[in-house]
């Protein structure tokens, strides 16, 4: 019990945070483009405890992102609305943010859509 307790509040920790927007741009200044390797800080902020780092982990419920073959339209609205254990991240990360996200989620494919 103690166990599920634990993860329970690891996986509300990871997944919450109203500071994400400010904390974590995705772009090194203000004007410049977006930087991979801070999406990447992001997703294993927000996003590698289920889906692992390399995308394939399928902790909680979450599916393989190394299989997908959703749009990046449909990614994004996952992200923002979240679905089954993934909570909706509309509320704390910016559009921004989930764009570069859906972005960075493409490339872990190992799957041809």
């Amino acid at each position: 019990m103690v166990l599920i307790v634990s993860v329970v509040l690891v996986v509300i920790a990871s997944c919450g945070g109203a500071k994400t927007r400010d904390q974590y741009p995705v772009r090194a200044t203000e004007d410049g483009p977006v930087d991979f390797a801070l999406v990447k800080k992001l997703y294993d902020l927000k996003c590698a405890l289920c889906h692992g780092y390399d995308g394939a982990q399928q902790f909680a419920g979450a599916k393989d992102l190394t299989q997908s073959v959703l749009p990046k339209n449909e990614v994004l609205l996952r992200i923002a609305e979240g679905k089954g254990s993934m909570p909706p991240h509309k509320d704390v990360l910016s559009e921004e943010q989930m764009d570069a996200l859906a972005d960075f989620v493409m490339t872990l494919r190992t799957a041809q859509p």
